[in-house]
């Protein structure tokens, strides 16, 4: 496999290792990557551990966040996040709450344009959000939730309250209890200095509106983590930087220049800065390795498939570990030694 960083010949990159996955999608005019890259995930899970290949509905998660959001945004008198964004674990918290369906029977394009945009429903949240506010609530009624819906529909369009799918009919509830049917298998890791290590931490981060804790684990056990898991077959979902120098989706690469860093040392300073932001998701799906013996990970983005890697890019190993702030993988994909400084059972 190929990638052409601008200016430079491109390295060739072998894949030593890399999982079953779906094909590439296309969140187009949506900040919703935080969805593609999760059920992307799931999926390729889904077909490592059951031999099942779905294509999950990310409008579906993306319309009941949007409700959750409304509701501590209101509770907090406007003080957390509420716009399209989310976490991985946001996604989680819907498929327990609400359940799942497949992208056949939720797309969430009402126009049928067959592309994703959301300027206007984005707009029209906030404005209703900001109305909340205005008239002193800090709980939403029957009637403020029947209007979040009626918004939803209007630039989602209805969830059916039941379905055929494989000749079989289920709920959304039905659907995730039966074929999902995860609760508590996914675990979410960051890596900062400042934080005690080896147990749960919040991050300081405007999206994490919901308020969840992370494990706070060394760079060296986050990249353990990676590197046993894919070895194993498992996939890690990937959220960090990629508006920084050094990424580009068309060119398929995102590197650095090979210089020094002290990685513990710049990555809290470069979060606390902002120099490093959590402004993209994406899916970790493979390792390879270029002529000189460098490592690349190989990655699932959520752009389309017209730039060179047909939606996939390579990201050295030095970008990695500088740039990258969550991963979110199933626990059985854990070293046994980091389950055990976890004090994970599963």
């Amino acid at each position: 496999m190929h990638a052409q960083p601008a200016s430079e010949q491109p390295p060739f990159i072998s894949l030593t290792d890399s999982v079953v996955r779906t094909e590439v999608k296309d969140q187009a005019q949506s900040p919703t990557c935080w969805v593609f890259g999760t059920n992307s995930l799931f999926e390729s899970d889904l077909i490592k551990k059951y031999n099942l290949r779905l294509d999950l509905s990310e409008m579906f998660i993306a319309r009941y966040a949007y409700i959750d959001k409304a509701k501590k945004y209101v509770a907090t008198k406007g003080k957390t996040y509420f716009a399209g964004g989310g976490q991985f674990h946001d996604v989680i918290r819907v498929v327990n709450d609400y359940g799942m369906v497949p992208e056949e029977v939720y797309r969430g394009k009402p126009d049928k344009t067959g592309r994703h945009d959301h300027t206007k429903l984005d707009t029209a949240m906030s404005r209703l959000g900001r109305k909340f506010i205005k008239q002193g609530k800090i709980q939403l009624d029957a009637k403020d939730i029947q209007q979040i819906n009626d918004t939803l529909d209007k630039y989602l369009g209805k969830v059916p309250a039941s379905f055929w799918y494989d000749m079989k009919q289920y709920t959304p509830r039905s659907f995730a209890d039966k074929l999902i049917h995860f609760k508590n298998d996914y675990v979410e890791v960051m890596s900062f200095s400042n934080l005690p290590m080896y147990t749960k931490c919040l991050l300081d981060d405007k999206f994490n509106w919901a308020g969840d804790s992370l494990y706070n684990i060394t760079l060296d056990d986050m990249q353990k983590l990676v590197d046993t898991a894919l070895k194993n077959g498992w996939s890690v979902g990937w959220e960090g930087d990629v508006t920084g120098q050094g990424f580009s989706s068309f060119s398929g690469f995102a590197s650095l220049n090979n210089t020094t860093h002290s990685y513990d040392e710049e990555r809290l300073q470069n979060y606390i800065t902002e120099a490093t932001e959590r402004d993209h998701m994406l899916h970790l799906v493979g390792i390879g390795k270029d002529e000189s013996k460098q490592k690349w990970y190989h990655m699932k983005n959520s752009w389309g498939s017209w730039a060179n890697n047909n939606g996939y890019l390579f990201m050295s190993e030095e970008y990695f570990k500088l740039k990258t702030v969550i991963m979110m993988i199933n626990k059985a994909a854990l070293p046994k030694y980091l389950k055990e400084k976890l004090n994970i059972s599963q």
